[in-house]
């Protein structure tokens, strides 16, 4: 899975001090539309909004707008209809670029080649948890497991989108456990944790973060996250590694992306806003502050000029984890019955 050292790799080293500066241009140039592949309220929109309003002490005004569903290929799909011209730029999960080639066979774009990554985002890890759909005796990553295996129609779980990294790790897990699990795929993690709290579907794996609040309040149990240790707002959550399942200690970075159109003069000058706006003291109390929930900002614009023949390799990197789980590359990318 996509790690903060791979994905730091696809773009190259940080951009300080490139030319063509934000006030050189007109007023109207500086709008800034930055697109989100998934609903308000979870991290990613979390993050885009912090740093946009951030981008103001760089000329730039930002309008976050949420395009989310399909993992977020719609959100890539509004990103390359713009105009190539720097006024648009997209936060989506590395895996876009990297996993993404070998799970579809259809897609309307080619992720090495139509798109160029501009900035880093964040970096996420993963939760698992379980809502009133599953019997409070659960308390275990392997009780949830019997529990499925004994009551097959009910072992269900949602993700915020077919091909999400979150996806990948329940699959990783089903195989593991050889337990069949049932993939219901939503337009974000938002609505996948609605649905988890109300019952409507047993188990949710999206962004840690997201998860923390409803934790403590009782809405949802996390029984395993991704991270290489407990985070102090979760302390009495296992990582998946003391759930028995070391394979599944993972985080993704999120990154901004532009049309690879975009003339490489904008990149830089994206670049360097972005690494302006990332290292402001007001981000780093925000979003920065939630780094003990599982989420950390990944602070930096990025040089692209040399990122196509690393971002191939991270994507080659990435199929013999997908073949491993049973999926059929670019054709099914769903959970494989034991």
């Amino acid at each position: 899975m996509i790690n903060r050292r791979q994905t730091l790799s696809l773009a190259g080293a940080a951009a300080a001090s490139w030319v063509l500066p934000l006030s050189a241009q007109s007023a109207d140039d500086r709008k800034l539309s930055m697109l989100v592949g998934f609903p308000p309220g979870g991290a990613p929109d979390t993050v885009a909004r912090a740093i946009g309003v951030a981008l103001k002490n760089q000329g730039l005004t930002a309008l976050v707008e949420n395009k989310a569903g399909a993992g977020g290929r719609i959100a890539v799909d509004a990103l390359l209809k713009a105009p190539a011209d720097g006024t648009t730029v997209l936060l989506l999960p590395a895996g876009t670029l990297t996993i993404y080639p070998h799970i579809y066979s259809n897609l309307r774009f080619d992720p090495l080649a139509d798109l160029v990554p501009v900035a880093t985002g964040c970096e996420l890890q993963f939760g698992m948890a379980v809502g009133p759909a599953v019997p409070e005796s659960v308390k275990t990553v392997k009780d949830f497991l019997a529990w499925c295996k004994a009551n097959p129609a009910k072992a269900q779980f949602g993700t915020p989108g077919a091909g999400t990294a979150m996806h990948f790790i329940a699959m990783e897990l089903a195989r593991m456990g050889k337990v069949p699990l049932q993939h219901i795929p939503y337009r974000g993690g938002a609505p996948a944790l609605t649905d988890a709290m109300g019952g409507q579907v047993a188990a949710v794996f999206t962004t840690l973060p997201l998860l923390v609040q409803p934790h403590k309040g009782g809405k949802v149990r996390i029984l395993a996250h991704s991270g290489e240790q407990r985070p102090q707002a979760l302390p009495d959550v296992p990582t998946f590694k003391e759930a028995g399942f070391p394979s599944l200690t993972m985080s993704e970075m999120f990154v901004f992306v532009a049309s690879a159109k975009t003339p490489a003069a904008v990149q830089k000058q994206l670049a360097t806003a972005f690494n302006a706006a990332t290292s402001t003291s007001s981000l780093k109390e925000g979003p920065a502050a939630a780094e003990d929930e599982g989420l950390s900002l990944a602070q930096g614009g990025m040089a692209m000029a040399q990122a196509n023949t690393p971002a191939a390799d991270a994507a080659d990197e990435a199929e013999p984890a997908i073949v491993v789980t049973g999926s059929r590359i670019d054709r099914n990318f769903d959970t494989p019955t034991p």
